[in-house]
């Protein structure tokens, strides 16, 4: 027992330490539209600051990317002069995310949005949480990383990583990139389901994909939740366990991200006349009855658990449970 609250310890104080990397980094913001970027010299160690937006790196050492998005910091490496990059904490199948200046980008970057259902036959799923738009003409290894806000376990049944890869968008699908789970993370520990990082295996020109992403091997989707009789794929890549007992509308109620931080996205199989959000108690907090295709801000509602009610145009209810954190 005491062997296991001194594991239980170290690893909450591991997550602590992580977190609080995000917190204590100050945000340094730049246009993503037109491409606004912070440079710095490849020899330079950046503690302190994380970029909401584009990072250039001058010289060849290999360089940590401080990149951030909402407050997100997701950095990535690279080893190679004139290395352009930046984070979208947002579902690529998507493409878009909030401006610092309020309201949301476009489709970004270039190309934009990357659909998760056109893909390689060995690739079985597509991350929906996060990608990087990396740019350069002189190849270089790539280093991605992941943290809690990722949900790699729901990618890694059994918290097994050698199901994870690196993906990139090649202009109509995406390609399995061969990579490796990385000892030592871009965090300075471990690699874990929780977080951690993993490197392309060899050199790759940035400039050869559009976007950058995690993907999961058709083996780790395949290992279902007991109970569940098929897997089927929602319209923007999110793969949904049907359970024996649902019909297929059931099933093709989606609301995303969930986790979420800002903002809703929701899909019906039938016209959605209104989607509401009520907590716990049944106290409704929000109610949208128009515009709900370009998302639903959820940013003032607290952190905890939420249930969205989506009624369709013919009176029927379909309720999804979501959590919101801040």
């Amino acid at each position: 027992m005491r062997r296991l609250l001194h594991v239980l310890g170290t690893i909450c104080l591991l997550l602590i330490g992580m977190n609080s990397l995000h917190a204590q980094r100050r945000t340094i913001f730049t246009d993503r539209q037109t491409f606004g970027k912070v440079s710095f010299p490849s020899t330079a160690t950046i503690t302190a600051n994380m970029v909401d937006g584009y990072v250039k790196v001058i010289g060849n050492n290999r360089f940590v990317f401080p990149t951030s998005d909402n407050s997100v910091y997701r950095p990535f490496a690279a080893a190679a002069d004139g290395t352009t990059g930046a984070y979208f904490s947002a579902n690529p199948a998507l493409g878009v995310t909030t401006s610092h200046k309020g309201g949301n980008y476009p489709p970004l970057p270039t190309g934009a949005p990357f659909s998760a259902t056109s893909k390689d036959a060995n690739i079985g799923k597509v991350s929906n949480r996060e990608y990087w738009d990396i740019n350069g003409a002189t190849a270089t290894k790539i280093t991605l990383s992941w943290h809690l806000e990722s949900a790699m376990s729901s990618f890694a049944p059994g918290g097994n990583l050698s199901k994870i890869y690196i993906i990139g968008w090649n202009g109509t699908r995406w390609v399995k990139i061969p990579s490796t789970v990385d000892p030592v993370s871009l965090f300075g520990n471990g690699s874990f389901i929780s977080a951690g990082s993993m490197t392309t295996n060899a050199a790759i020109v940035p400039n050869t994909y559009l976007a950058y992403t995690f993907g999961a091997d058709l083996s780790a989707t395949r290992e279902m939740a007991p109970g569940a009789d098929s897997m089927l794929v929602a319209a923007d890549g999110t793969e949904i366990l049907k359970p024996e007992s649902s019909s297929l509308d059931d099933v093709e109620a989606a609301v995303y991200p969930n986790p979420v931080r800002d903002r809703i996205f929701v899909r019906n199989s039938r016209k959605i006349k209104q989607v509401s959000v009520v907590d716990m108690a049944g106290r409704r907090l929000l109610s949208v009855n128009k515009a709900y295709e370009n998302g639903i801000d959820v940013n003032g509602i607290p952190a905890g658990i939420y249930v969205v009610n989506i009624e369709d145009d013919k009176g029927k209810t379909t309720s999804r449970k979501i959590i919101i954190n801040k």
